[in-house]
Protein backbone atom coordinates (compact mmCIF):
# COMPACT_ATOMS: atom_id res chain seq x y z
CA UNK A 1 0.00 0.00 0.00
CA UNK A 2 2.66 2.32 0.89
CA UNK A 3 4.63 1.52 -2.00
CA UNK A 4 1.40 2.10 -4.38
CA UNK A 5 1.15 5.85 -2.53
CA UNK A 6 4.86 6.47 -3.38
CA UNK A 7 4.36 5.59 -7.14
CA UNK A 8 3.16 8.87 -8.56
CA UNK A 9 5.62 10.69 -6.64
CA UNK A 10 8.72 8.43 -7.92
CA UNK A 11 7.10 8.84 -11.77
CA UNK A 12 6.66 12.60 -11.53
CA UNK A 13 10.44 13.39 -9.42
CA UNK A 14 12.47 13.02 -12.79
CA UNK A 15 10.74 16.28 -14.50
CA UNK A 16 10.46 18.19 -10.46
CA UNK A 17 14.46 17.74 -10.61
CA UNK A 18 14.30 18.83 -14.16
CA UNK A 19 12.58 22.14 -13.24
CA UNK A 20 14.13 22.30 -10.06
CA UNK A 21 17.51 22.45 -12.52
CA UNK A 22 16.31 24.74 -15.10
CA UNK A 23 13.77 27.39 -13.47
CA UNK A 24 15.10 27.42 -9.57
CA UNK A 25 18.49 27.61 -9.21
CA UNK A 26 18.46 30.35 -11.65
CA UNK A 27 15.91 32.51 -10.03
CA UNK A 28 18.04 31.14 -6.71
CA UNK A 29 21.27 32.80 -8.71
CA UNK A 30 19.58 36.16 -9.72
CA UNK A 31 18.08 36.50 -5.76
CA UNK A 32 20.83 36.20 -4.32
CA UNK A 33 22.85 38.28 -6.88
CA UNK A 34 20.54 40.68 -6.03
CA UNK A 35 22.11 40.77 -2.34
CA UNK A 36 25.45 40.94 -3.64
CA UNK A 37 27.67 43.40 -5.42
CA UNK A 38 29.54 40.43 -7.86
CA UNK A 39 32.10 41.36 -9.94
CA UNK A 40 32.29 39.73 -13.38
CA UNK A 41 35.81 39.80 -14.37
CA UNK A 42 36.94 38.32 -11.14
CA UNK A 43 34.08 36.11 -9.83
CA UNK A 44 33.80 38.00 -6.52
CA UNK A 45 30.97 38.86 -4.51
CA UNK A 46 30.32 40.93 -1.58
CA UNK A 47 27.60 41.48 0.61
CA UNK A 48 25.38 44.81 0.03
CA UNK A 49 21.96 43.91 1.41
CA UNK A 50 19.57 46.14 -0.02
CA UNK A 51 22.48 48.61 -1.62
CA UNK A 52 21.67 46.86 -4.81
CA UNK A 53 17.77 47.66 -4.69
CA UNK A 54 18.14 51.21 -3.36
CA UNK A 55 20.77 52.01 -6.32
CA UNK A 56 18.46 51.24 -8.87
CA UNK A 57 15.22 52.78 -7.67
CA UNK A 58 17.02 55.90 -6.89
CA UNK A 59 18.60 56.05 -9.73
CA UNK A 60 16.83 59.60 -11.73
CA UNK A 61 16.05 57.23 -14.57
CA UNK A 62 14.27 54.71 -12.68
CA UNK A 63 10.85 55.99 -12.27
CA UNK A 64 10.67 57.28 -16.31
CA UNK A 65 11.74 53.11 -17.37
CA UNK A 66 9.15 51.67 -14.90
CA UNK A 67 6.31 54.74 -16.70
CA UNK A 68 7.46 53.45 -20.56
CA UNK A 69 7.40 49.87 -19.05
CA UNK A 70 3.67 50.72 -17.76
CA UNK A 71 2.28 52.32 -20.76
CA UNK A 72 4.28 49.72 -23.16
CA UNK A 73 2.41 47.26 -22.06
CA UNK A 74 -1.24 48.97 -21.03
CA UNK A 75 -0.72 50.02 -24.67
CA UNK A 76 0.33 47.25 -26.45
CA UNK A 77 -1.62 44.60 -24.28
CA UNK A 78 -5.23 46.51 -25.26
CA UNK A 79 -4.00 46.55 -29.28
CA UNK A 80 -2.76 42.85 -29.17
CA UNK A 81 -6.13 42.08 -27.53
CA UNK A 82 -8.60 44.16 -29.35
CA UNK A 83 -6.71 43.07 -32.89
CA UNK A 84 -6.30 39.42 -31.48
CA UNK A 85 -9.77 39.13 -30.71
CA UNK A 86 -10.96 40.99 -34.13
CA UNK A 87 -9.03 38.55 -36.24
CA UNK A 88 -10.35 35.51 -34.08
CA UNK A 89 -13.88 36.81 -34.44
CA UNK A 90 -13.24 37.38 -38.76
CA UNK A 91 -12.05 33.30 -38.54
CA UNK A 92 -14.70 32.44 -36.61
CA UNK A 93 -17.55 33.91 -38.90
CA UNK A 94 -18.69 32.49 -42.65
CA UNK A 95 -16.02 34.45 -45.05
CA UNK A 96 -14.41 32.91 -48.43
CA UNK A 97 -11.50 31.69 -48.48
CA UNK A 98 -11.44 31.30 -44.78
CA UNK A 99 -8.22 28.72 -45.07
CA UNK A 100 -6.21 31.05 -47.03
CA UNK A 101 -6.96 34.01 -44.83
CA UNK A 102 -6.07 31.52 -41.74
CA UNK A 103 -2.44 31.07 -43.05
CA UNK A 104 -1.62 34.63 -43.88
CA UNK A 105 -2.79 35.38 -40.45
CA UNK A 106 -0.46 32.69 -39.10
CA UNK A 107 2.70 34.06 -41.41
CA UNK A 108 3.86 36.85 -38.61
CA UNK A 109 3.87 33.92 -35.75
CA UNK A 110 6.21 31.55 -38.38
CA UNK A 111 8.82 34.14 -38.48
CA UNK A 112 11.39 34.70 -36.02
CA UNK A 113 11.16 37.55 -33.98
CA UNK A 114 14.70 38.86 -34.26
CA UNK A 115 14.53 38.79 -38.16
CA UNK A 116 10.99 40.45 -38.38
CA UNK A 117 12.48 43.08 -35.92
CA UNK A 118 15.49 43.40 -38.29
CA UNK A 119 12.54 43.66 -41.28
CA UNK A 120 10.40 46.12 -40.00
CA UNK A 121 13.48 48.27 -39.21
CA UNK A 122 14.26 48.26 -42.61
CA UNK A 123 10.41 48.98 -43.65
CA UNK A 124 10.89 51.74 -40.99
CA UNK A 125 14.14 53.78 -41.99
CA UNK A 126 13.17 57.21 -42.80
CA UNK A 127 15.83 57.04 -45.48
CA UNK A 128 15.36 54.09 -47.50
CA UNK A 129 12.65 51.98 -45.68
CA UNK A 130 9.54 51.29 -48.01
CA UNK A 131 6.78 52.41 -45.71
CA UNK A 132 7.90 56.48 -46.26
CA UNK A 133 9.09 56.01 -49.45
CA UNK A 134 4.75 54.88 -50.84
CA UNK A 135 3.91 57.41 -48.16
CA UNK A 136 5.44 59.80 -50.03
CA UNK A 137 4.67 58.10 -53.55
CA UNK A 138 1.02 58.44 -52.94
CA UNK A 139 1.50 61.87 -51.57
CA UNK A 140 0.11 61.23 -48.55
CA UNK A 141 3.16 62.84 -46.88
CA UNK A 142 5.69 65.26 -48.05
CA UNK A 143 8.63 64.07 -46.02
CA UNK A 144 9.50 61.39 -44.58
CA UNK A 145 8.63 60.60 -40.86
CA UNK A 146 11.43 59.29 -38.80
CA UNK A 147 9.92 56.35 -37.10
CA UNK A 148 12.54 54.66 -35.21
CA UNK A 149 14.70 57.85 -34.39
CA UNK A 150 12.00 60.36 -32.35
CA UNK A 151 10.91 59.45 -29.06
CA UNK A 152 6.80 59.31 -29.65
CA UNK A 153 6.94 57.65 -32.93
CA UNK A 154 9.58 55.37 -32.16
CA UNK A 155 7.28 54.21 -29.29
CA UNK A 156 4.65 53.46 -30.93
CA UNK A 157 6.20 51.58 -33.52
CA UNK A 158 7.71 49.33 -31.26
CA UNK A 159 4.25 48.62 -29.99
CA UNK A 160 2.66 48.31 -33.39
CA UNK A 161 5.18 45.54 -34.37
CA UNK A 162 5.14 43.67 -30.89
CA UNK A 163 1.41 43.86 -31.67
CA UNK A 164 1.74 42.40 -35.22
CA UNK A 165 3.77 39.80 -33.77
CA UNK A 166 1.28 38.86 -31.40
CA UNK A 167 -1.91 38.77 -33.33
CA UNK A 168 -1.66 35.43 -34.93
CA UNK A 169 -1.08 33.19 -31.52
CA UNK A 170 -3.93 35.27 -30.15
CA UNK A 171 -6.18 34.86 -32.87
CA UNK A 172 -6.12 30.98 -32.74
CA UNK A 173 -6.71 31.37 -29.07
CA UNK A 174 -9.67 33.44 -29.73
CA UNK A 175 -11.10 30.99 -32.32
CA UNK A 176 -10.55 28.14 -30.44
CA UNK A 177 -12.46 29.31 -27.88
CA UNK A 178 -15.35 30.69 -29.76
CA UNK A 179 -15.88 27.39 -31.96
CA UNK A 180 -15.97 25.88 -28.21
CA UNK A 181 -19.56 28.18 -27.42
CA UNK A 182 -22.35 26.17 -27.78
CA UNK A 183 -24.42 26.64 -30.90
CA UNK A 184 -27.50 25.58 -29.37
CA UNK A 185 -27.31 28.64 -27.18
CA UNK A 186 -26.80 30.86 -30.34
CA UNK A 187 -30.23 29.07 -31.25
CA UNK A 188 -32.15 29.24 -28.13
CA UNK A 189 -31.08 33.11 -27.59
CA UNK A 190 -32.61 34.16 -31.33
CA UNK A 191 -35.53 31.95 -30.51
CA UNK A 192 -36.13 34.69 -27.50
CA UNK A 193 -35.78 37.41 -29.82
CA UNK A 194 -32.35 38.43 -29.71
CA UNK A 195 -30.02 39.83 -32.49
CA UNK A 196 -26.36 39.77 -33.77
CA UNK A 197 -25.28 42.41 -31.28
CA UNK A 198 -27.16 40.76 -28.42
CA UNK A 199 -26.31 37.45 -28.73
CA UNK A 200 -22.42 38.89 -28.70
CA UNK A 201 -23.20 40.47 -25.33
CA UNK A 202 -25.64 37.54 -23.74
CA UNK A 203 -23.73 34.41 -25.28
CA UNK A 204 -20.56 35.00 -27.15
CA UNK A 205 -18.56 37.00 -24.20
CA UNK A 206 -19.91 35.48 -21.07
CA UNK A 207 -19.04 31.92 -22.97
CA UNK A 208 -15.00 33.19 -23.72
CA UNK A 209 -14.65 35.08 -20.60
CA UNK A 210 -12.19 32.48 -18.88
CA UNK A 211 -10.30 31.81 -21.69
CA UNK A 212 -9.85 35.83 -22.35
CA UNK A 213 -8.81 36.24 -18.80
CA UNK A 214 -6.45 33.53 -18.75
CA UNK A 215 -5.52 34.79 -22.36
CA UNK A 216 -4.89 38.54 -20.63
CA UNK A 217 -2.45 37.04 -17.82
CA UNK A 218 -0.52 35.62 -20.10
CA UNK A 219 -0.67 38.43 -22.84
CA UNK A 220 0.31 40.83 -19.96
CA UNK A 221 3.80 38.60 -18.48
CA UNK A 222 4.60 38.33 -22.13
CA UNK A 223 4.57 42.32 -23.42
CA UNK A 224 5.95 43.18 -19.75
CA UNK A 225 8.77 40.56 -20.84
CA UNK A 226 8.79 41.87 -24.42
CA UNK A 227 12.89 42.27 -25.19
CA UNK A 228 13.72 40.90 -28.92
CA UNK A 229 11.22 43.25 -31.15
CA UNK A 230 11.95 46.91 -28.72
CA UNK A 231 15.94 45.78 -28.74
CA UNK A 232 16.15 45.00 -32.62
CA UNK A 233 14.38 48.05 -33.27
CA UNK A 234 15.63 50.73 -31.32
CA UNK A 235 17.94 48.88 -28.62
CA UNK A 236 15.89 50.95 -25.98
CA UNK A 237 16.43 54.82 -27.63
CA UNK A 238 15.96 57.59 -29.11
CA UNK A 239 16.66 59.32 -25.42
CA UNK A 240 15.79 55.92 -23.69
CA UNK A 241 11.54 56.35 -25.02
CA UNK A 242 11.77 53.17 -25.52
CA UNK A 243 13.84 51.72 -22.36
CA UNK A 244 11.47 49.19 -20.38
CA UNK A 245 12.74 47.38 -17.70
CA UNK A 246 13.71 44.63 -19.28
CA UNK A 247 15.61 46.26 -21.52
CA UNK A 248 17.13 48.41 -18.64
CA UNK A 249 18.05 45.20 -16.90
CA UNK A 250 19.74 44.09 -19.83
CA UNK A 251 21.98 47.12 -20.08
CA UNK A 252 22.82 46.98 -16.61
CA UNK A 253 23.95 43.68 -17.39
CA UNK A 254 26.04 43.41 -20.63
CA UNK A 255 26.70 46.67 -21.62
CA UNK A 256 27.46 47.99 -17.49
CA UNK A 257 28.44 44.53 -16.08
CA UNK A 258 26.21 45.16 -12.81
CA UNK A 259 24.90 41.66 -12.15
CA UNK A 260 23.99 43.30 -8.83
CA UNK A 261 21.77 46.02 -10.11
CA UNK A 262 20.64 43.77 -12.39
CA UNK A 263 18.96 40.94 -11.00
CA UNK A 264 17.76 43.56 -8.40
CA UNK A 265 15.72 44.94 -11.80
CA UNK A 266 14.57 41.68 -12.09
CA UNK A 267 13.39 40.77 -8.33
CA UNK A 268 11.43 44.15 -8.81
CA UNK A 269 10.02 42.57 -12.01
CA UNK A 270 8.92 39.44 -10.88
CA UNK A 271 7.29 41.10 -7.95
CA UNK A 272 5.31 43.49 -10.02
CA UNK A 273 4.43 41.17 -12.61
CA UNK A 274 3.53 38.18 -9.62
CA UNK A 275 1.08 41.46 -7.81
CA UNK A 276 -0.26 41.84 -11.81
CA UNK A 277 -1.52 38.07 -12.32
CA UNK A 278 -2.63 37.89 -8.49
CA UNK A 279 -5.37 40.98 -9.08
CA UNK A 280 -6.32 39.42 -12.70
CA UNK A 281 -6.84 36.04 -10.86
CA UNK A 282 -8.81 37.46 -7.83
CA UNK A 283 -10.62 39.69 -10.08
CA UNK A 284 -11.97 36.52 -11.99
CA UNK A 285 -12.90 34.49 -8.70
CA UNK A 286 -14.95 37.25 -7.84
CA UNK A 287 -16.70 37.48 -10.90
CA UNK A 288 -17.35 33.91 -10.60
Amino acid sequence: MRQARMTPYLLILPCALLLVLLYGYPIALTVWQSFNEVNVFTNVSEFVGLGNFKEVMTDANFSDTMAITFKYTVVTVLLKMVFGFGVGYLLHSEIYFKKIFTFLVLIPWAIPQVAAGTIWQWLLDHQYGYINYYLMEWQVLSEPIPFLSRPTTAFYSASVVDTWMGIPMLAMIFLAALEAVPRNLYEAAAMDGAGKIRQFFDVTLPGIRGVFLTTLVLVTIWTFNSFNVIYVLTQGGPMRSTETLIIRIYQEAFSRFDLGASSALTVIAVIILTILTAIYLMGGRSRD
